[in-house]
């Protein structure tokens, strides 16, 4: 497992979470000359890159009219195009081993768009995640490169937090039949899987870690 973030010292400390022997890198998944070096350096210093698991992610909430410009700029950056170099950049190394996967994080929102907390450009380029995972399980699965994504409902994080007041946590718990929000480890543990052998007949696919939100 090879972390990285924007965040150096984030990821430094997350690394250190996992393991001493982690490696920690500064990578801005907005730059596709820093996504491609640091992903060609990891191939090259650990025999292949086996997994890529694309999961910066950028949200602004609010009525749509009050969205600016530079806010949905900054949403396609980080949530579109920031997959769109690490897919670029990684899907050669795997081709040429004939084998990987690749695990993109959509969000519930891509369904449902706005609502509750009011994200419909969040849930568009949601949208387009869910879009890019189907396109390119069919172009890469006959590379042996898997491409799934996973929707997660609301997730107790730092970025959903800086916009949850009580009163909305208590309304949106209302939307899920487990009457709770998700938490990291639910997401974690579906990449797991997702990455693993277990999985190995699963492609193109969006699986919704939910608690059964799309239902209600």
């Amino acid at each position: 497992v090879i972390v990285t973030d924007i965040d150096a010292p984030g990821a430094q400390a997350c690394a250190r979470a996992i393991g001493a022997s982690v490696p920690a890198m500064m990578m801005d998944v907005r730059d596709s000359a820093q996504v491609g070096a640091v992903l060609g350096q990891i191939d090259a210093e650990h025999g292949g890159l086996d997994v890529l698991v694309n999961n910066a992610g950028l949200m602004t909430t609010g009525p749509f009219p009050d969205t600016q410009r530079e806010q949905f700029d900054a949403m396609l950056a980080v949530n579109v195009t920031g997959i769109f170099n690490g897919v670029q950049a990684a899907a050669p190394l795997m081709k040429a081993r004939r084998r990987g996967a690749i695990i993109n994080i959509a969000s519930v929102s891509s369904v449902r768009g706005g609502g509750s907390v009011g994200n419909v450009w969040y849930g568009a380029t949601k949208a387009a995640v869910v879009a890019m995972t189907s396109g390119l399980a069919r172009e890469l699965g006959p590379h042996g490169v898997r491409v799934n994504a996973i929707s997660p409902g609301v997730i107790e994080t730092d970025m959903v937090r800086q916009f949850m007041t009580p009163a909305l946590r208590d309304k949106v718990l209302t939307r899920f039949p487990l009457a709770r929000l998700a938490s990291v480890d639910d997401v974690a543990a579906m990449a797991v899987f997702l990455a693993s052998e277990a999985a190995a007949f699963v492609t193109g696919q969006t699986i919704a870690v939910d608690g059964g939100f799309l239902t209600t």
